[in-house]
């Protein structure tokens, strides 16, 4: 059942409810009306019976049938029971005048009658007297009531569910409106975007939800020009080594070659196969990251992290000075140390390349994380590039000149995103670049 439907029908529901409720009240107040207007007619019929009894020449001033009581019984006691008067079929029982008796008023309802019993004084007699009949006027009226009240109850929920079809199609138009753009949005058009109703000024809820989607086309679409440009990335990279492994190899089979040159052709060889090894091994890497924080963790501390860091980069590149300002402490961190080393080497063996003075590392803590700082003072990264340096196998325009295959800083951001952390790139081209890790510290 769509969703028109099932407002439409909720809305019938609560109006049946409703309506219901107030022709219950309607009818049930209209029914004790009647009644009590019917035992007040009977209490004056049972007046001007006594009076007609007691005072014959009153008939001709009020007639018997004044009060519009169809075939009345009428009963007249006096104080110690004896018959006075009676007329009409309707016999009245002896409790009911003992009740009278002890009590001022009588009322009851027996089958189709209705009784009113009084105590009435005429010339300083007391009289005992019972009007009994039938409320057929009364009975006509209220059995009307009830199938002007049923048809009128299965009339309104006709009116209230078609009212409720037409108010949800006109309110769920936008929402139809949506989605029809939207199924006209493939992956050769993300950037068309959804065009909020303009009628209205004010924000409502389906604006804020053609915003949110707008934003999330925004998003998927930055996914596929990231996923286009990775592609042509990851052919440029693999191409690079792959050719020229084809070029040495080609030029060796040419002709006969003296030793020195096959193991110079093997040597390239191998750098290039080394090369396509590295690129395959990051994008296994990145992909395993991809799919999650699901990497096994352990409580370590940063400051041992840093200090063996630093102690593997300097026996690969001892020429290289590392400046470390700060102090951590005790820090201890859940997270993977093998992982956090490779991010920090990473950033360590960027610096290196893109640099040829020293390196700083500035250290600091506070209760709740840690900052690593590594500011080198090289080539630094170009604005327009500074966006994209973490896109996987992209690299700067001004870097292709230097080996490198640009996974470095797309791992280190995606480790850092595991450990529940974040990674900024400050850079300006020509004086450095400054990258900040800062992880959560174990509560």
């Amino acid at each position: 059942m769509k969703i028109r439907q099932r407002l439409a029908l909720r809305f019938m529901i609560v109006s049946a409810l409703v309506t219901g409720a107030i022709l219950i009240f309607i009818y049930l107040f209209t029914r004790g009306f009647v009644h009590a207007d019917f035992v007040d007619r009977l209490t004056q019929q049972s007046s001007l019976e006594v009076l007609h009894y007691a005072t014959p020449h009153v008939r001709d001033v009020m007639p018997a049938g004044s009060f519009n009581l169809v075939n009345p019984s009428v009963s007249i006691y006096t104080r110690d029971g004896k018959t006075l008067y009676s007329r009409g079929e309707y016999n009245i029982p002896p409790t009911w005048l003992t009740f009278l008796q002890q009590n001022d008023v009588f009322n009851a309802e027996r089958g189709e009658y209705t009784t009113a019993g009084r105590k009435h004084v005429v010339n300083d007699v007391l009289y005992f007297v019972f009007v009994s009949a039938k409320d057929l006027p009364g009975e006509r009226e209220l059995t009307f009531l009830r199938k002007a009240t049923v048809t009128g109850w299965i009339v309104s929920l006709v009116l209230s569910y078609l009212s409720g079809v037409y108010f949800s199609g006109k309110a769920l138009q936008p929402v139809t409106r949506v989605v029809e753009e939207v199924n006209q949005i493939t992956e050769d058009n993300l950037g068309r975007r959804l065009e909020p109703d303009r009628k209205d000024a004010a924000v409502d809820e389906i604006d804020e939800l053609i915003l949110t989607f707008n934003a999330l086309l925004g998003r998927i679409e930055r996914a596929f020009v990231n996923q286009r440009r990775f592609v042509q990335n990851a052919s440029h990279e693999l191409k690079t080594p792959l050719t020229a492994i084809m070029a040495e190899v080609e030029l060796a089979l040419t002709r006969q070659r003296p030793p020195e040159e096959y193991q110079r052709t093997l040597h390239v060889v191998l750098q290039e196969t080394e090369r396509l090894a590295t690129i395959t091994q990051g994008l296994l890497t990145l992909a395993r990251l991809e799919e999650g924080p699901k990497t096994e963790m352990n409580t370590l501390d940063v400051s041992e992290l840093v200090d063996r860091t630093l102690a593997a980069f300097s026996l690969h590149h001892p020429e290289r000075t590392v400046i470390r300002e700060g102090k951590l402490g005790s820090a201890p961190l859940q997270g993977n140390f093998h992982l956090l080393q490779t991010a920090l080497l990473n950033i360590l063996d960027n610096a290196y390349k893109y640099s040829s003075g020293d390196i700083s590392v500035i250290l600091s803590s506070t209760d709740r994380d840690v900052t690593i700082v590594i500011q080198d003072y090289g080539i630094g990264i170009p604005p327009d590039d500074l966006q994209r340096i973490r896109v996987p196998l992209f690299r700067a325009s001004n870097a292709w000149s230097i080996p490198g295959a640009g996974l470095g800083l797309s791992l280190v951001d995606r480790i850092v995103w595991v450990h529940r952390g974040t990674f900024q790139i400050a850079s300006e081209e020509g004086e450095g670049t400054r990258c900040t890790v800062r992880l959560p510290l174990t509560s």
